[in-house]
């Protein structure tokens, strides 16, 4: 059976997924001593780790992180959604989209870099770092809603009705209200 080149990027693409796990206190079976484990999160974890086929006492290499706040993460988004469905200029993006322009128009997270384009020469541009899990940190996610709230209270409240600016400044945090 011949597999396409998309059904193999589907996999390359899962098995680089990670997996998530929760700490917990097991009796060891062997021993019977309470020790500490790892078992899987979720019912999509425990397939992971049989696709990879991670089987009782295998051992793994693995590579340990705290994750981030996955409401914090749904929230920015939802603040790039209040974006785009009301600032003027903004009906075009996703909120996604949204996200990054603010994180580009504030440099928050971002990257300054040389670009050569033809005809006109060399350009500094911001290059925004990755939202993914598994690229940005919690303490440097903190940091970019952060900027990006308080970019907007700075730079777009004041075009916002008075109830979507009420409601920018319950999901921003009453704490950034100081603009």
């Amino acid at each position: 059976m011949t597999t396409t080149a998309a059904a193999k990027k589907i996999r390359a693409k899962r098995a680089r997924r990670p997996i998530y796990m929760v700490v917990t206190k097991l009796i060891d079976p062997a021993t019977g001593e309470l020790v500490g484990a790892l078992v899987p999160a979720h019912d999509v974890d425990q397939r992971l780790m049989r696709e990879r086929k991670f089987k009782v006492g295998r051992e793994v290499r693995a590579e340990l992180k705290q994750p981030r706040e996955g409401w914090q993460h749904r929230l920015v988004h939802k603040i790039g959604q209040l974006m785009v469905d009301n600032v003027e200029g903004w009906e075009q993006f996703g909120s996604h989209d949204a996200v990054k322009r603010l994180q580009r128009e504030s440099g928050i997270c971002c990257e300054e870099i040389e670009i050569d384009v033809s005809g006109v020469g060399r350009l500094m541009v911001k290059q925004a770092e990755s939202l993914s899990f598994d690229e940005m940190e919690q303490d440097r996610f903190q940091v970019l809603f952060d900027g990006i709230t308080e970019h907007i209270g700075r730079h777009y409240t004041h075009v916002m009705l008075d109830d979507v600016r009420a409601e920018f400044w319950e999901m921003a945090g009453q704490n950034r209200r100081a603009h």
